[in-house]
Order: structure tokens, then sequence, then C-alpha cells
């Protein structure tokens, strides 16, 4: 099992722990963070197609975490928000996400060259994303 199946394993045990669904909880913290938002700003920030993350809001809508609004700037697209109950789940999510950094800190001989060498690796990704030409 790779290193990214292992994440969304300890993440999915610990936020359960904490009774927060991990279905969608990357998605209710982008909003969290970012709302009000639109479903493409959402989209490329998680690397998603509109469609995925067209039907991860809808679900998250259907638990009553995540409400839309008409955007006021163009009247076709909409903006997504925390409802109060999106902003509770999100934020009873939040003590497993330290357990799981403090663990991880914990067995990283070095945490900031981690780190460093994390971010190198997301640039470089963006780069090979980019298209050629």
């Amino acid at each position: 099992m790779g290193a990214h199946q292992r994440m969304a394993q300890l993440v999915e045990l610990e936020l359960a722990a904490e009774g927060v669904a991990a279905d969608g909880y990357a998605m209710l913290s982008l909003i969290g963070v970012r709302a009000p938002v639109r479903l493409t700003e959402l989209a490329g920030e998680l690397g998603l197609p509109l469609t995925t993350a067209s039907d991860l809001v809808r679900r998250l809508e259907g638990r009553r975490h995540v409400h839309r609004r008409a955007n006021p700037e163009d009247g076709r697209s909409f903006l997504f928000e925390l409802t109060p109950s999106g902003d509770r789940e999100w934020h009873n999510g939040w003590p497993a996400l330290q357990r799981i950094n403090a663990a991880l800190e914990r067995e990283l001989a070095d945490s900031a060259t981690v780190r460093t060498a994390l971010v190198q690796l997301k640039e470089a990704f963006e780069v090979a994303l980019r298209p050629m030409g």
C-alpha cells in the first residue's frame, strides 16, 4: 500500500474517532477556509473534475453542511459556504488532524526537510501538469 492510501486510511480512522465523516471532509475544509467560493475554484484547488466536485458539494448539501447561493457578480454561478452544522463538522475534525500531524512529526527525523521536499514535489507536479507547448 502506498503513502497516499496510508494517509487516507489514517485520516478516515482519526476522523471517525471524532464522529466526523471522512467522505467530503477535504471539500468541507476548503469551503470553510475560502467561503464564499465558486465550484470552479473548489475543483481547481482539489484537482478534481468539475463533475466530481459538484457531486461532493451536492452530498455535503444533502447533509445540510453546505449552502449555495447565487453569485451576485454574474447571476449564473453559485457561491458555497458552510452552514452552522457544516462549520461544527469542520471544527470537530480538527483534533483528528492535529493528532495525525503530531504523530507524523514524532516519526519524522527532520520534519522541516520533509515539508520542504513535499512543497517541491507539489510544485513539480504543477509544472508537469501544465500544457506543453
